[in-house]
């Protein structure tokens, strides 16, 4: 059985990091990984309404180098965020979800561990049965 446990709140730090990353998951990140989710944050406010757009419009319009945003992007894939596809320009990113919370829970072996929750930009189709 897991438990879930409510996100640690620090009243000193910044009210929203990257990607809503808890101040606890924040402070274990290198300064490397840091630097990417930021970039990657870029990159979600970068499309606007837009939702697929070639990786130099994103960047462009992030203000960031295109190795900044690769980071972000690599960042961003690994959350499962986006969709890359291959064009004859170069790559093609389509935004399938936002970054919504982390939530700490205690698994059955009593280790704690994060769970990461998105919210698709477009519902999933189900059918009925799989609903619970």
């Amino acid at each position: 059985m897991l438990s879930v446990q409510a996100p640690v709140f620090d009243a000193a730090a910044p009210a929203t990091r990257p990607l809503g990353f808890p101040a606890e998951l924040w402070s274990k990140m290198t300064e490397q990984h840091r630097d990417a989710c930021t970039s990657a944050q870029g990159l979600i406010r970068a499309f606007g309404s837009d939702r697929t757009l070639p990786l130099r419009a994103v960047s462009r319009r992030a203000g960031i180098g295109l190795e900044q945003a690769l980071a972000g992007l690599r960042v961003l894939d690994g959350m499962d965020l986006v969709r890359i596809q291959s064009d004859d320009d170069g790559p093609l990113v389509t935004l399938v979800a936002m970054p919504d919370d982390h939530v700490r829970i205690t698994g059955p072996d009593g280790a704690e561990r994060w769970v990461f929750i998105a919210r698709p930009i477009d519902a999933p189709e189900l059918e009925p049965y799989e609903l619970n």
